[in-house]
């Protein structure tokens, strides 16, 4: 599947904001109450802007990915699949793709977390196969194995 991974741009926070606060805004609201401020300093104070990717099918903007690289791990803070594009499989493709660079890059395994409520998601990650590793009231978190995990020969930029 053609999906391409864009860098955001500085300029473009405002955007990144609009879409965060549509794919998180219910769960924020119902576990914590959505605050407009709070949220927008927490977005621009607690993740890099090197973080987050346009993701693009086909040259359209389809969603926004946020991902962080650890020493052995990448973990992916936001996944977001405009609600007009979900449902054709485009997320999986994009985690595919994460999987593949990730182990591309040596990580051993990826990890993330999802709201508990987010019942969706919470398949959506294991049908890919993830599992919980960890649970409380609010959050779940994920994590799948890569090759080094599984114990194969751990590859780094493309050399054992």
């Amino acid at each position: 599947m053609d999906i391409e991974l864009i860098d955001v741009s500085q300029n473009e926070f405002e955007q990144v904001f609009i879409v965060v606060k549509q794919g998180i805004f219910p769960y924020v609201e119902s576990l914590f109450g959505w605050d407009d401020q709070f949220q927008r300093e927490r977005l621009a104070s607690s993740y890099l802007p090197q973080w987050f990717s346009w993701i693009l099918h086909g040259g359209e903007r389809i969603g926004l990915l946020c991902s962080k690289p650890y020493e052995d791990a990448q973990h992916v803070h936001l996944l977001i699949i405009f609600p007009q594009c979900q449902g054709r499989q485009l997320g999986a493709a994009v985690m595919e793709r994460l999987h593949q660079e990730a182990e591309r890059e040596g990580k051993c395994r990826v990890t993330l977390s999802s709201f508990t409520d987010n019942h969706r998601a919470i398949r959506f990650y294991q049908r890919l196969g993830y599992q919980v590793v960890e649970e409380d009231q609010a959050f779940v978190s994920m994590s799948r194995p890569l090759g080094c995990d599984l114990g194969l020969n751990k590859v780094v930029n493309g050399e054992l």
